[in-house]
């Protein structure tokens, strides 16, 4: 490898010398700092060399390669005004066996992926890339989130609870803190960075207080989800009263298979058609949801066989995982 490839990849202050490595041993990089007066940490003063020693860190990666590996004598130095005896490390962090650099490295590896997959790639213990990961991680916020979604979820249930807001069109995490009270959905909303043009959220008020408190210029936006169930929970209230709800689907019927809005009596109209079958979907307590359950397991099945070509053995495999 050349010296320019090498200082790219062993990114070093100005003042070391890299030497090529050996054959037996090539991905040791000796290095050789320039002679330079070492100040104590605490008085700024002059200082003698007490003692070194010749170690090898961590320091870089290459792909096909490896781990690579700098060697460099370590001096340990002595103060002559506050006699202060202490190890010098060239401002490069080093720890046991690595540098900074490569730490920093390996945190920013973990991004995207599980830390145990990039343990188990760099040939590091688990619970050390974790320790780097919470360590040196950044959390980067962009500036162009138009779109908020922001709920609730329980870290233990019927105790503890956090509230997490999300990008609406990528899904990235924006903020998350913990607690569900408006204070929280408040700290939530303001670790947001960037032009808000809309919230989307439950029917909580506390969401409400704090999307117009935070981002009085938003829209605030009830989601579908919660909006369906809302529907779905007055439905089945209104099944005990059967009379009642006929009696108004039947004005709302006729109120509107005649309205100028053509989407809106096409509707009506639609429904007129099919009034018994309505009628029974409103007093029955049976749906399709098991169906769609089992559609979905069907998804899964295939993408775990990569597709089937033989229907029959297709249809065998439902039978044995979904039959029963």
């Amino acid at each position: 490898m050349s010296q320019q490839f090498i200082k790219l990849l062993l990114p070093l202050p100005d003042l070391f010398q890299i030497q090529m490595s050996s054959d037996e041993e090539p991905n040791v990089f000796p290095v050789i700092p320039d002679r330079h007066d070492i100040p104590c940490p605490l008085c700024q003063r002059k200082t003698v060399l007490h003692s070194k020693r010749r170690r090898r860190f961590r320091h870089g990666h290459a792909w096909n390669v490896g781990i690579l590996w700098i060697e460099l004598d370590v001096p340990r130095q002595r103060c002559f005004s506050c006699d202060l005896t202490f190890v010098y490390d060239y401002g490069l962090g080093l720890v046991r066996t690595s540098t900074e650099v490569f730490r920093k490295g390996i945190a920013e590896r973990c991004h995207g992926r599980t830390i145990s997959d990039v343990a188990r790639e760099y040939g590091l213990p688990y619970t050390t890339v974790e320790r780097w990961f919470y360590r040196y991680a950044s959390v980067e916020t962009e500036k162009h989130t138009t779109d908020v979604l922001i709920d609730e979820f329980a870290t233990r249930k019927g105790h503890h609870y956090a509230t997490i807001a999300l990008d609406a069109e990528s899904g990235r995490l924006l903020s998350i803190v913990p607690g569900r009270d408006v204070t929280a959905i408040t700290a939530a909303l303001q670790g947001i960075a960037g032009d808000v043009r809309s919230v989307v959220s439950d029917f909580a008020p506390a969401m409400a207080k704090a999307v117009a408190h935070v981002f009085p210029d938003a829209k605030h936006v009830l989601d579908r989800f919660h909006l369906i169930q809302f529907f779905t929970d007055a439905l089945r209230r209104r099944r005990r009263f059967l009379n009642e709800a006929k009696r108004r689907l039947t004005d709302w019927l006729d109120r509107y298979q005649f309205h100028p809005c053509g989407p809106l009596a096409k509707i009506a109209k639609s429904i007129q058609n099919r009034e018994e079958a309505m009628r029974r979907t409103i007093v029955s307590s049976l749906s399709n949801g098991k169906m769609e359950g089992t559609n979905n397991k069907i998804k899964l099945i295939k993408r775990r066989g990569y597709g089937y070509r033989n229907l029959e053995r297709f249809f065998l495999r439902l039978y044995l995982e979904i039959g029963r």
